[in-house]
């Protein structure tokens, strides 16, 4: 796996209008008919709702996620991902087994003492 360069700089502004939260996962299923190999997730963020997300998580099994707190980014939109609605980005890092042409992630994990909904800063 090659690491990509620095990218440039930002404001501190700029990263303070990043919404991240902590999520605990729900459920995360196989999602059958997504491009790349991928799960369904969906996330409580406590006060502020349950969210569903899509993402390159299929390395790594369902009860292994499941009860989890994760970082999740809550701003950046709604996509539509096939048959999916991806509401939140669950943030990761690359899997060390991830195929070369797939970005399989592991999630960033939260101990579990955290609130959920919590920001991220």
């Amino acid at each position: 796996m090659t690491i990509p360069a620095k990218k440039q700089n930002i404001t501190f502004g700029k990263f303070q209008n990043v919404d991240m939260r902590v999520g605990v996962i729900r459920s995360a299923a196989r999602a059958s008919e997504a491009a790349k190999p991928s799960r369904h997730i969906t996330i409580d963020l406590g006060p502020l709702g349950e969210v569903t997300s899509v993402g390159q998580f299929a390395l790594i099994e369902e009860a292994e996620l499941v009860g989890k707190r994760v970082v999740v980014c809550i701003n950046l939109g709604e996509r539509q991902m096939g048959p999916y609605l991806s509401q939140v980005l669950v943030l990761g890092a690359p899997h060390p087994d991830s195929p070369p042409d797939q970005a399989q992630a592991t999630p960033i994990f939260v101990d579990d003492a955290v609130a959920i909904g919590s920001q991220i800063f």
